[in-house]
Parts: C-alpha cells; structure tokens; sequence
C-alpha cells in the first residue's frame, strides 16, 4: 500500500506524503495495531472497550482509506473532516453488523462459522445489547455516517455504500 501511495502518478509529492501519513496513523501503533493488542491481549468485555477496541481497528482502517481519497485529491480540511467521520461511524455500524451475522448469518454466505466469536470467548455488541439493540444501533450510525458527508455526497455513491452495509450477508 505504501509502495502503491509513494508511487501514485499524478499525485504531487506533497499529496503522496500526506496520504502515506494518513495510512501510517490508520495502519499503525495509533489506530489498527493499537487495536489489535488491545483485543488480543486485554480481551475487552465492556461496551466502551469494544468500542475502542472497533475505532482503532475497523473504523481506523475504514475512516483511513476516506480520508485517502480527500488526500489523493487535495481536498480541504472539512472534507477531510468529513470523510473521517463518515469512515468511523461505517467502521463501527460494520463491526456490529458482523457481530450480528455471527449468530444469525448463513455460514456459507458469511464466510466463516456462525458462532465462532462465541466458540472463542469473544464477547460481542450482540453479549451487551442483543440483536435488535445492535440493528437499531448499526442504522444509527449508518445514518450519522451519511450526514457526515451529506454536502460532498452529489451522486448518492456514499449514501447508497452506507445503506447497503446495513443489511449485509456477508
């Protein structure tokens, strides 16, 4: 990914460090990384460190690769903003959802064993709020996400991607 960043034709150079920065704070000991020791080492349980623990890995990874796109394209810090939000609040409505497919998904669709979180001592947003809590919760955010970028969103691209994670398979 790196490579590919510092490599980018038609980026200018000040346009390729400022996206290789933005992959490093998602990829690295402040957002993904910080995530994953924080859920293989301290086994979150609470709803605030399942939380934390999705922000650093899926919403970082997510809000990242938005924020690359106003980087590549120069765009300006409230795009950024925006872009950042709308990333976090879709990583964190698509962990949930995950959560959720992991004890009522169809194995063969979801792509892994239903049931596994569990199999595996994980506790999920399902073991703190239940199913209908976590859909409620996952429209919430899709719907926060959204407005983030409801002034950069022209042709309906980034509502229509939000929407359509809300009631993912797989």
């Amino acid at each position: 990914a790196y490579r590919l960043i510092l490599t980018a034709p038609g980026l200018t150079d000040a346009q390729r460090a400022d996206c290789a920065l933005i992959l490093a704070n998602a990829s690295g000991p402040d957002g993904m990384v910080a995530g994953q020791v924080l859920d293989t080492l301290h086994h979150p349980s609470a709803q605030d460190e399942l939380t934390e623990v999705h922000h650093l890995k899926t919403g970082a990874m997510i809000a990242g690769a938005c924020m690359l796109g106003v980087g590549a394209a120069g765009g300006s810090e409230a795009a950024r903003k925006a872009a950042e939000t709308y990333g976090y609040q879709l990583g964190l409505a698509f962990q949930i959802r995950d959560d959720m497919l992991d004890v009522i998904g169809n194995a063969d669709e979801f792509g892994k064993p239903i049931g596994s979180d569990k199999d595996e001592g994980k506790v999920t947003y399902v073991d703190r709020l239940g199913l209908d809590d976590c859909g409620k919760l996952v429209h919430e955010l899709t719907e926060r996400a959204v407005s983030a970028v409801s002034d950069l969103d022209r042709d309906g691209f980034l509502t229509a991607l939000a929407e359509s994670l809300t009631e993912r398979t797989k």
